[in-house]
């Protein structure tokens, strides 16, 4: 498949999606789920299109069913909030065609610092819907039709609005009526001239005075209480007051705190609903949740199980849209300490809340060689044709220069030495704009090499814009080291390599380095223990000490999950780059993108894994001596018999290694220096500790 029909295949995608998402009865969670964060955020940006073209297409198609613009104005809602109940049914909600969509984009990596990470998901909803229909329509709806009763389910072809009533008076003529009275009223008080008299005489000026102030105060402070509300809810909304409550430990460790804020879910969803009746079309709210998996585990279970409380019920308006990497999350899941208390398995859980899931496919080969080819030349500066052509010439002359930093006792890398501008600092200039060109040129030769699909390395790729970018900056570190190191001895693809190398397999790696410097440490020390050659293929080294990294897999678990697919390490190393013990001790400098703790973990392990060895052996054998008292040549008669390689015996003899040797050396360190697999080497110990064994007896 190439690249362009992959591109297709993602609007296939995108669209699939999109239009489940207009059929899907609300609420509704899917789960997008991918390793790739931009091509996630693609497929999110072409779902919006698809649906904003949707709902455009039955703008048109059912325009006879919009309601008249002047009963949409402003003020129409306002009076129809105050004034009108929605009457609200099912079989109204399937005729409605046209759809209004809301997307609404929750980043859960800016809320992460918050206590309650799902009080800011509410948040988030709450702003984009008051910016969408704004602040003076929501504040008003909360102060007349909160709370909101139970929706009227019912049938036939009945007007949907049904006007408020204030004691079994529709409320818009009471309202019509307390204007009238409080206006008769003031011009009573006003005709009267308010004229208050110690002695109060029983008259019919009296008398109307005082049913006129008690005519007009009872109207003039239900509408006081009216506008102070609203008011307060536009000034002080609800977003406001749960961002307050929620860093506040007095407040968010109530149990009451989540009812609270799923009240306020409930206020949002019943204005939608009205919005529906209103506006005459369906509304629905598309909440995208993205980099929930970068969070700490106990927020992540926290949002999902926010998402599955607050945001379902019946007659929901939501759709939820969950990017995340599942493998991420489920790995949280899983080590989360509230987790292992309530739930049992992680992708139970998962299930439980995802309604709809879709896994994004893996890109092709051709694909993932386009998007790297694309990221590596945004990260490459621009040249001119002179600048290529000049760069060209300076690096093919025989003055083109060669730098070393580690053989001079003063740096000859241009302006390292420099502090101060001088006479010669313009020379230096020049051989700086030589040497940064030649850099240019071999970082673009060593990044066309990683996406050539003629090479091999393309086929090592990840669809992963992170794990890409990582190459590329690496790739570009590390030419500008390797450079400054060994000048013009590098090979631009060597480095693409060896970066590609410690970026999928960093334990694998890590591992083969330590067992490179262990051995060369010890023959360092021991004269009878030699170093392994140069020329020793890396594949060698691995297969030589895998039985010891099998024996730590338990305590190197953790490490080994960063490594990639281990088919593909022995197909890198055996098949297509049979680096060998060279290429360590050349690549040593440059490989920045190697975590060195790892090599130290696992050289930590190693060691306490001897030292358990010896342990057990002296408490298992406590006649141990007795191997010790064996000569060279009795061991030899054992490998004899044991049909052990004439070589082994020839470097047994060479070496002189006694009993004694045996019984308290090291195992790697013999096994090495006698030449012996791993095979061998168990089939000799065990023949050893039976004789031992039988001595005892």
């Amino acid at each position: 498949m190439n690249q362009k029909a992959e591109t297709v295949l993602d609007d296939v995608y995108a669209y699939g999606l999109s239009r489940a998402l207009i059929k899907v009865a609300p609420p509704a969670t899917v789960g997008l789920f991918s390793n790739c964060p931009s091509r996630t955020e693609t497929v999110l940006k072409k779902i919006r299109t698809y649906m904003n073209r949707e709902a455009e297409w039955r703008e048109k198609k059912h325009k006879d069913d919009r309601p008249n613009p002047a009963s949409r104005s402003f003020l129409s809602l306002l009076l129809s909030i105050v004034f009108l109940r929605p009457v609200w049914s099912e079989e109204e909600e399937r005729r409605r065609k046209r759809v209004r969509w809301i997307f609404v984009r929750f980043s859960a990596w800016h809320f992460a610092g918050c206590d309650k990470l799902w009080a800011g998901l509410v948040i988030r909803l709450f702003k984009a819907l008051q910016k969408d229909f704004g602040e003076i329509p929501l504040s008003v709806y909360r102060s007349s039709q909160h709370p909101y009763p139970k929706k009227i389910q019912r049938g036939g072809k009945e007007t949907s609005w049904k006007f408020r009533k204030f004691l079994f008076v529709p409320l818009w003529l009471a309202v019509l009526f307390a204007i009238v009275i409080s206006i008769g009223a003031s011009v009573v008080l006003i005709k009267s001239g308010f004229q208050m008299k110690r002695e109060i005489a029983l008259t019919w000026t009296t008398v109307m005075e005082s049913v006129a102030i008690g005519a007009l105060g009872l109207p003039a402070m239900a509408g006081l209480r009216f506008f102070l509300l609203t008011f307060k809810n536009l000034f002080y909304n609800q977003g406001r007051n749960i961002l307050k409550k929620m860093n506040s430990t007095t407040v968010s460790d109530q149990l009451g705190f989540m009812n609270k804020v799923r009240k306020e879910v409930a206020v949002l969803a019943d204005f939608i609903h009205f919005m529906e009746i209103f506006e005459k079309r369906k509304v629905r709210v598309v909440l995208e949740i993205t980099n929930l998996d970068r969070c700490s585990p106990d927020k992540i279970i926290q949002t999902l199980e926010a998402i599955n409380i607050l945001l379902s019920g019946d007659n929901v308006p939501f759709v939820s849209i969950l990017a995340i990497d599942p493998s991420v999350v489920v790995k949280s899941l899983e080590n989360s300490i509230f987790f292992a208390r309530s739930h049992s398995n992680s992708y139970d859980f998962l299930n439980q809340i995802v309604t709809l899931p879709f896994n994004v496919p893996e890109m092709c080969i051709e694909s993932k060689c386009s998007a790297f080819k694309v990221l590596a030349n945004s990260h490459l500066e621009v040249c001119t044709v002179e600048e290529e052509s000049d760069g060209s010439r300076d690096l093919n002359s025989k003055k083109s220069i060669q730098l070393s930093v580690l053989g001079d006792a003063e740096s000859t890398v241009p302006f390292i030495s420099k502090t101060k501008w001088d006479e010669g600092s313009l020379e230096m200039a020049l051989t700086w704009e030589i040497w940064a060109k030649k850099v240019k040129t071999m970082t673009k030769e060593a990044l066309e090499f990683t996406y050539d699909q003629s090479k091999p390395l393309h086929t090592y790729l990840f669809g992963n814009s992170v794990h890409m970018r990582r190459i590329i900056n690496s790739v570009r570190v590390s030419i500008i080291v390797m450079d400054a190191a060994y000048g013009g001895d590098v090979v631009a693809s060597d480095i693409a390599t060896w970066v590609v190398l410690a970026n999928n397999w960093p334990c694998r790696l890590s591992w083969i380095l330590q067992c490179v410097e262990d051995w060369h440490q010890r023959a360092d020390m021991h004269e009878s223990v030699s170093a392994p050659t140069l020329t020793k293929p890396l594949w060698e080294v691995f297969i030589e000490s895998r039985h010891e990294l099998r024996e730590l897999q338990s305590s190197t678990e953790c490490i080994l999950e960063q490594d990639g697919d281990p088919e593909l390490f022995k197909r890198f190393l055996k098949v297509d780059f049979r680096f060998t013990v060279r290429e360590v001790v050349r690549f040593k400098p440059c490989t920045v993108n190697l975590d060195h703790s790892i090599k130290k973990e696992l050289a930590r392990l190693r060691e306490n894994r001897r030292r358990n060895i010896a342990a057990n052996n002296s408490r298992v054998h406590p006649q141990i001596g007795q191997i010790a008292d064996m000569s060279t040549a009795n061991i030899g008669n054992e490998m004899k018999r044991l049909n052990l390689p004439e070589k082994c015996q020839q470097l047994l003899m060479a070496s002189g290694l006694d009993g004694a040797a045996l019984a308290y050396g090291n195992e790697d360190e013999i096994r090495q220096t006698l030449q012996m697999t791993s095979q061998e080497w168990s089939i000799l110990y065990r023949r050893l500790m039976g004789l031992k064994t039988c001595s005892k007896h």
